[in-house]
């Protein structure tokens, strides 16, 4: 008995290894899975630059009095930019959380658009 349970363990786990590789290989990770933001994606935009659209069918815009990751103040806007390179909310022409009931746009960086295109 306790070599059957071992087999379809070892079974198990090699089944896992192997379609999470399969799946990699495919390009069919979700966007975003494994962004870093340390690291410095080649692509046409660029890095350090604050992109902002109303849905994916907007093309990505700069709003040129705030464009710039130093220019972001609202304190989570700017966590989940460094983090993760992307947001939802609404930002001030100063870089400022505003509270607004009206739609929030998604904000991203350079680097986070330049990663995402890799995997396309």
């Amino acid at each position: 008995m306790k070599n059957i349970s071992l087999f379809f363990f070892t079974m198990l786990v090699l089944a896992l290894f192997a379609g999470s590789g399969f799946a990699q290989q495919k390009g069919q990770t979700e966007p975003g899975n494994g962004y870093e933001p340390k690291v410095t994606y080649a692509g046409q935009y660029q890095g350090n630059v604050v992109f902002f659209r109303y849905s994916k069918k907007d093309f990505w815009r700069r709003r040129p009095s705030m464009d710039l990751l130093r220019n972001v103040r609202c304190q989570d806007a700017l966590d989940h930019l460094t983090t993760e390179g992307k947001w939802r909310g609404r930002l001030d022409q100063y870089g400022s959380c505003e509270s607004n009931s009206s739609e929030a746009p998604e904000w991203t960086v350079g680097n986070r658009l330049n990663y995402d295109e890799l995997l396309q």
